[in-house]
């Protein structure tokens, strides 16, 4: 795996750190979820996330490159199909998912794998970070960072159920903007 696998190796042998609950936004949306079917959890971390999915009755994968996230989620979620994978490195046959969950994480590579594996009427829940116009941002790479519209442009033509791009976030304890969408492919 990489330097950034073992950063966050680290960060999550901490008993104390902000991932330890389901995002808000997901709770949010919860009913707009299926009852049956599969998940993807994208960058699932200690897996809160990937198991709302569940207790919804869907099967979910969740993949992360923390090999301490995985062992944690195996523990304490064990319906879980957690995966070790180095994004974007990841197949899955198409249209073969119902949701896709992606929370805190942002790899453009993976805009036409979403499209490729998840179903027609599925559904994408997305929130991370943006470039905020009014704050210089130099302790975060930007390539992690969303640009303004960029998720309408990315998916155009998906059927847009929520989409905000001002949303008051906290990363690592720092006031940030972040995007929230929950849209269905058609």
């Amino acid at each position: 795996m990489s330097n950034q696998a073992d950063k966050w190796d680290r960060r999550y042998q901490k008993s104390a750190h902000n991932l330890s609950k389901p995002r808000e936004f997901l709770l949010t949306v919860q009913d707009l979820l299926p009852k049956e079917g599969w998940g993807l959890d994208i960058a699932m971390g200690m897996g809160h996330n990937a198991a709302v999915l569940s207790s919804h009755g869907l099967n979910v994968i969740g993949v992360d490159f923390s090999k301490v996230a995985l062992k944690s989620v195996k523990s304490e979620y064990p319906q879980i199909h957690a995966i070790l994978v180095d994004l974007p490195a990841i197949h899955l046959k198409k249209e073969s998912v119902d949701v896709i969950l992606n929370f805190w994480f942002l790899d453009r590579r993976l805009y036409p794998f979403y499209r490729h594996v998840l179903k027609p009427g599925g559904l994408l829940i997305f929130e991370t970070m943006r470039v905020d116009g009014n704050e210089l941002q130099t302790d975060v790479n930007p390539a992690y960072l969303l640009q303004p519209g960029e998720l309408l442009q990315a998916f155009a033509d998906w059927d847009f159920l929520i989409y905000d791009e001002n949303v008051p976030a906290t990363a690592q304890h720092k006031a940030r903007t972040a995007v929230r969408l929950a849209a269905r492919k058609p």
